[in-house]
């Protein structure tokens, strides 16, 4: 009888412990690790270490132009819209089994940056194969250009 209730009470713990979890990737709150560590070095070490963080063991890796084509562009962002200051995730979508588009708002103090990182999953973990920033939404997330306007309050 006690393995019984033991068993039930795993069961329902583990049952909530998945509702959570989906309510939580429905809601686009969960960023791979990858994309989170960038993230956190930032405020730090500012966008170069964020940038070297993402390319690594990724397409990306060794490619320094790129890199420092989007420190340039940080450059001119943090001139225009002040210091980062967090990212709030918009969507993500599975593309396949091992890889995924993430839609992201990287806030600043004067300002919004949007972004789309393209991920592909290792045998190990999720790398980043490609990454844009833009200041228009519909540049990043062109559905928005499709889509009616919202007033906003």
């Amino acid at each position: 009888m006690n393995r019984l209730k033991t068993l039930a009470r795993l069961a329902l713990g583990l049952g909530c412990c998945l509702m959570l979890v989906q309510a939580a990737v429905a809601a686009g709150s969960v960023l791979p690790p990858v994309i989170q560590a960038g993230f956190a070095l930032w405020p730090k070490g500012g966008a170069e270490v964020a940038l070297e963080t993402w390319q690594k063991g990724g397409f990306l890796d060794g490619d320094n132009s790129k890199t420092a084509a989007l420190v340039g562009y940080f450059k001119q962002i943090d001139r225009a819209l002040g210091n980062f200051t967090s990212c709030e995730p918009v969507d993500q979508k599975a593309i396949g089994t091992r890889s995924q588009i993430v839609y992201l708002a990287v806030n600043f103090e004067r300002g919004v940056v949007f972004a789309k990182f393209v991920l592909y999953r290792t045998d190990k973990y999720w790398v980043v194969q490609n990454l844009y920033f833009d200041t228009r939404p519909e540049a990043i997330m062109p559905w928005l250009a499709t889509e009616g306007t919202k007033n906003a309050e």
